[in-house]
């Protein structure tokens, strides 16, 4: 339905993108995507999918966790889906469009 500049509060900065997209049924993505030097492709992401009234649906994430973080979260890294009950690898849907086709044809099944 729209896209909005920003994510959580916080605005776009240099090698930085953040937008907020909100879908017909209200539910919404935040989008948070850092840049490579060359500022030519996604070097890192977090795609976090939530319900109108901001509970977790889905994260799909591209990063590395910090040094110290234990290996049951770390074992997925970089690309690794998270629900409130689940944490595993991201092998199907690492882009944006096939998260959003993901997230189309899941609403439509439960339409």
């Amino acid at each position: 339905m729209e896209i909005r500049n920003g994510a959580n509060g916080l605005q776009s900065e240099a090698g930085t993108i953040r937008k907020t997209i909100v879908f017909r049924d209200f539910k919404k993505m935040t989008c948070i995507e850092i840049l490579d030097d060359s500022r030519r492709e996604i070097e890192l992401y977090w795609y976090d999918w939530y319900e109108q009234n901001q509970q977790l649906i889905m994260k799909f994430h591209a990063h590395y966790h910090p040094d110290g973080t234990s290996k049951e979260i770390t074992v997925y890294d970089p690309f690794h889906i998270q629900t409130d009950t689940y944490r595993g690898p991201n092998e199907n849907f690492r882009e944006l469009y096939q998260i959003l086709e993901f997230i189309r044809l899941r609403q439509l099944t439960l339409e």
